[in-house]
């Protein structure tokens, strides 16, 4: 998955402007999307971002809980973030957001209800977490080895030469050419052979391409960002090994070249998937540094993949095995077709 040429700047495409008391500005990265469509992390950090300039006046700058619906898609371009204060509190503060896009203009309402697009909603808690206190207790799940970090590589190595002893890092095929927003990361992943891959699920290391350190307001676009061949770790064992293209430098594959035709069948053939997220939940378990970090730890898990749609549960910690955030998704599994086809112009606006 390593961006060779990585294109995007977190803190750019995470800028917000003010509008309004509750009406915010954001521009959607192309260089974000899959398809034609942003990365609904992605997408979910700007409306983070928004809300927490919204509460920086209330030193609540913090995301506590935050519940994501995609009822429509989006498209590279601006977008205006409208917040309702459901309760503003002194330790803890409700916020519902909407991201809208189309049709937008240059004064308020900044949005034409009857043809703007309702792309986004969110439905956040936030606090300020450095000062949150209160009750700790230990619990059973920590004991439990699923609740610890997977081996830790040699991290040195990984970011210079893309491997180590059990770890390599996926590369993204040709064929993948539109899922730019993959290109934006660098995941590594189990070895072949190396004992550490568990049935259904998919325990990565994760940094970003540019070298910029992962910060606290990019965790949404962390918790959506899934390597190219994410489904081949999550399926049962049995069709991993059919869905799986046998090596190149396999002797019992065959010849190179048959191998190399086989990659490149199952390349095709997952490239003409798009996985849109339907909901995503996300809660914040401890805080980055301010400065962020070079790392995560991510797990995923699915408990069931049936009838075009799939769960997905994702753990982050830190390299110390800290645990960072907690996400769980509902997602589809469609044509590429449906992301690509023609929706009139939703990126249209005076803004």
């Amino acid at each position: 998955m390593q961006s060779q040429n990585p294109s995007v700047s977190f803190r750019d495409a995470l800028h917000v402007k003010k509008l309004d008391s509750h009406t915010y500005r954001v521009d959607l990265k192309e260089d974000c999307c899959i398809g034609a469509v942003p990365n609904g992390g992605y997408t979910s950090s700007c409306m983070l971002a928004a809300a927490g300039l919204h509460l920086a006046s209330r030193h609540q700058p913090d995301t506590l809980t935050a519940h994501f619906e995609y009822p429509n898609r989006t498209a590279p371009g601006p977008a205006v973030v409208i917040i309702e204060d459901i309760k503003i509190g002194r330790q803890l503060s409700s916020l519902q957001l909407t991201l809208w896009q189309g049709e937008l203009t240059d004064q308020a309402p900044w949005i034409i209800p009857s043809r703007s697009r309702r792309a986004v909603i969110a439905l956040t808690n936030h606090t300020n977490l450095r000062e949150f206190a209160g009750v700790t207790l230990p619990t059973g799940y920590q004991s439990l080895v699923d609740a610890s970090l997977p081996p830790v590589p040699d991290l040195a190595s990984l970011a210079d030469r893309g491997s180590d002893d059990r770890w390599e890092e996926g590369h993204l095929p040709a064929s993948a050419g539109p899922m730019k927003s993959l290109r934006n990361w660098r995941f590594f992943l189990p070895k072949e052979g190396s004992n550490q891959s568990k049935p259904g699920a998919l325990d990565m290391w994760v940094r970003t391409a540019s070298g910029e350190p992962i910060t606290q307001a990019v965790l949404p676009y962390v918790a959506d960002s899934f390597p190219f061949n994410l489904h081949t770790f999550l399926v049962a064992p049995e069709l991993r090994a059919l869905l799986q293209p046998p090596s190149a430098n396999d002797p019992q594959s065959g010849n190179s070249k048959s191998a190399r035709a086989a990659a490149a069948q199952q390349n095709e053939q997952r490239a003409g998937m798009w996985f849109p997220t339907i909901v995503m939940n996300l809660e914040t378990k401890a805080m980055l540094p301010e400065e962020g970090v070079a790392w995560l730890a991510v797990s995923v898990t699915s408990k069931q993949i049936r009838d075009g749609h799939f769960d997905l549960e994702v753990i982050i910690r830190d390299q110390d095995g800290e645990l960072i955030a907690l996400s769980h998704h509902v997602a589809m599994i469609v044509a590429m077709e449906r992301n690509t086809g023609k929706q009139g112009n939703p990126s249209k606006a005076a803004l």
